[in-house]
């Protein structure tokens, strides 16, 4: 279902301390304004897309606003999430994955346990949201691994660590934080070596779910400068690594149009690593 091109906003205004409620450290560094490299194929790649029926796999938000008991049950749904995400660390070295998902900070105790917003925790949004991503994937025959934030797997040697989990796709899924409210948005971070088209094909989703258009926020959104976030380091992926940050907690009204979106925004990233896994997305 075809409604606009997208997405995204500023960087990622990532952490120190700030006020209660929300983060205390990141593992990941701000996102800057977009590698010259993603906008100089911002033309090609939405054409390509297009032309490849990209935008037909895609959902829109419906018109109105969500009543007050949508609201509460969506929720309660993502608080549920939580401490509840099934096969979190189901995980085989000798497996190539079709994607293996990371929802920030899932299963964390201490350090960098993520940001909160007035509804929901970073944790049960990108868990609930990682969740409905698997289950759609999983609908497609896709092979999909959801692992936690830590390192709870261990080899027969009993080497703790994710080092060495092999897929064609890996996705970290965040949302994001700012001591000064409403100043960040949703982006996108990815190694530099991986298909940019597959960030264009991923963020348009997200852009889509939360009714933004691709080319008003695009500009601020895409780096490749997260090639140093740890779990790239730990994961062989041969199509894409990616690390989303799916917008701010922080901002009330982003917050709400988050919790209300997060089913779409889940159809939506499904639906574009399973056109990734399909055209390689070059």
């Amino acid at each position: 279902m075809k409604s606009s091109l997208w997405i995204v906003c500023c960087g990622c205004m990532l952490l120190a301390a700030a006020a209660p409620g929300w983060a205390q450290m990141e593992e990941h560094v701000p996102v800057p304004k977009s590698s010259p490299r993603f906008l100089q194929q911002y033309d090609e790649a939405v054409k390509l897309l297009q032309k490849k029926g990209f935008d037909e796999m895609l959902e829109s938000p419906s018109l109105g606003a969500s009543s007050t008991q949508k609201f509460d049950a969506m929720k309660k749904a993502i608080l549920g999430a939580a401490d509840n995400l099934a096969d979190v660390d189901r995980a085989d070295r000798d497996t190539i994955y079709d994607v293996i998902l990371q929802p920030g900070h899932y299963m964390r105790k201490k350090g960098a346990v993520g940001t909160s917003g007035t509804h929901v925790s970073e944790k049960a949004l990108v868990a609930y949201i990682s969740n409905e991503i698997a289950k759609a994937l999983r609908a497609q025959s896709l092979h999909v691994l959801v692992v936690s934030a830590d390192e709870y797997l261990r080899d027969d040697q009993g080497k703790p660590g994710w080092q060495g989990l092999r897929a064609k796709q890996f996705l970290a899924i965040h949302a994001d934080g700012s001591t000064v409210p409403c100043k960040t948005g949703p982006s996108l971070a990815y190694q530099s070596s991986n298909s940019t088209m597959a960030m264009h094909a991923i963020g348009w989703a997200l852009g889509q779910a939360l009714g933004y258009t691709y080319s008003e926020f695009m500009k601020d959104g895409f780096t490749a400068n997260e090639a140093n976030y740890y779990m790239f380091k730990q994961v062989d992926a041969s199509t894409m690594k990616g690390l989303l940050e799916v917008g701010e907690l922080t901002c009330l009204d982003k917050e709400t149009r988050l919790i209300s979106s997060a089913d779409l925004v889940g159809a939506n990233v499904a639906a574009a690593l399973v056109f990734i896994h399909k055209t390689g997305a070059p």
